[in-house]
């Protein structure tokens, strides 16, 4: 297939994270729960119903563990596909928060506790310094921070400097 002379090939970084590969130690845990909650909600509720309403309650909020999920960065932004569905375009990113596990991209200026519903996490899986170069590549949030120098305030890293929003943090999600 011929490509037309002013078309230029996209270029997409794509990885996958298993979780439960990561850490197998949690899997006895979630499977105890994700049996137990819809046992109890027959027993204590007498109808099948509810123990499968049960059911779904933990898978959905454990699936992202027990699923792969797969990322994929190109100029335009990031997509995170699986269980729950994501996607931030690069002029949404207001802040950078690099963590020791991965990364949060967040459409606030300032911390918020909206940051894990509004935000994209990206877990480097067993790539951290590739996906790194690729998030300070297109991010435009990073961009500002090329000139600035991090500094201590209230126990917390943030970067000095209006412009700046990629700082550092010590939490892992």
């Amino acid at each position: 297939m011929a490509k037309d002379e002013g078309q230029v090939a996209e270029e997409v970084y794509r990885w996958r994270v298993h979780l439960l590969r990561r850490q197998p130690e949690r899997l006895p845990v979630v499977l105890l729960v994700l049996v137990g909650a819809p046992v109890l909600g027959l027993w204590l509720m007498g109808h099948w119903l509810f123990a499968l309403a049960a059911f779904w309650m933990i898978f959905s909020a454990t699936a992202d563990y027990l699923m792969p999920i797969r990322y994929e960065i190109d100029a335009t932004g990031v997509r995170q596909r699986g269980w729950s569905p994501r996607r931030m375009r690069w002029e949404q990113v207001k802040r950078v928060v690099w963590g020791e596990q991965g990364v949060l991209l967040s459409p606030f200026a300032q911390p918020s506790r909206l940051d894990a519903f509004r935000g994209v996490f990206l877990w480097y899986g067993d790539q951290p310094d590739t996906v790194r170069m690729w998030v300070e590549r297109y991010c435009p949030a990073c961009y500002s921070n090329a000139h600035t120098r991090a500094t201590k305030k209230r126990g917390k890293r943030t970067v000095s400097g209006a412009k700046s929003r990629c700082v550092s943090s010590g939490k892992s999600h």
